[in-house]
């Protein structure tokens, strides 16, 4: 079975709904990510669902996945189950809070009362654990999946967030079941700046060009996990959107 393979928003952060489906295409990506602040852009400048569905058709192409919803922010639960019932989205991106303590019993209570609300749409919500949060790592995401004791609720694992993070050894053993998606980048193993943010919204590098083991993180993750290609980087911004995901495509493809 070929491997699902997704053009991530912010790869091309800047570019229209329409050339972001075209470049996926164009590029052999399996389809793409919709973040909601986008979307919700999208609809305040007057375009419907049936618009952009019909985009996406023309383009054979579909949105995979969503991103990303802080973990209790509930007055955006309904704008998520409208997206995942309209465009049929497979996963939902989930963050811990940017600040402050996760108590992990209610994180997990309001994590599975979300998940049962997306299952009947097939879809599954993907936590994505960060080195900057109370969710510093692979360890402390489980612990959630586990209490929230939901099958359609696991991991997103993003390569930056492990080599910038806990390292490798952090996810040696990681029980493949669990893995809901990899978010797959590179990028130098020091820091260019010191805030952890900007520098991993400015100096993600594709896959190859930068520092990152990446054949032994996807050694150690299970192959039949979707890859989200996630290169946040000032210079792709400089491409346009074509030719940064064909570009992407390329360096994803030396790795499956």
């Amino acid at each position: 079975m070929t491997r699902q393979t997704v053009l991530a928003h912010f790869s091309i952060r800047n570019a229209s709904f329409a050339d972001r489906c075209h470049a996926a295409s164009a590029a052999g990506f399996s389809g793409i990510g919709m973040y909601v602040g986008d979307y919700s852009r999208q609809r305040a400048d007057g375009r419907t669902d049936d618009e952009l569905l019909a985009l996406l058709a023309e383009h054979g192409t579909r949105v995979l996945e969503l991103e990303a919803l802080p973990f209790f922010t509930d007055a955006a639960l309904d704008t998520f189950v409208h997206l995942v019932a309209t465009f049929g989205a497979e996963r939902i991106q989930v963050t811990p809070p940017f600040s402050g303590a996760v108590d992990r019993a209610a994180a997990a209570e309001w994590l599975g009362g979300f998940a049962d609300r997306v299952a009947p749409f097939g879809a599954s919500l993907a936590i994505e654990f960060l080195p900057f949060t109370d969710v510093a790592d692979a360890a402390s995401a489980v612990e959630i999946v586990e209490r929230a004791g939901r099958s359609n609720v696991g991991l997103c694992v993003d390569s930056w967030h492990v080599f910038r993070g806990a390292g490798l050894l952090s996810i040696v053993g990681l029980d493949p079941a669990l893995v809901v998606n990899v978010q797959f980048d590179d990028g130098p193993l020091e820091p260019v700046l010191d805030d952890y943010v900007q520098d991993c919204l400015h100096y993600r590098e594709p896959p190859g060009d930068g520092e990152f083991d990446l054949r032994a993180f996807l050694e150690l993750l299970p192959d039949t996990a979707p890859l989200s290609v996630e290169v946040i980087d000032d210079d792709l911004d400089l491409l346009a959107p074509a030719a940064a995901a064909a570009l992407l495509m390329e360096a994803t493809r030396s790795y499956l």
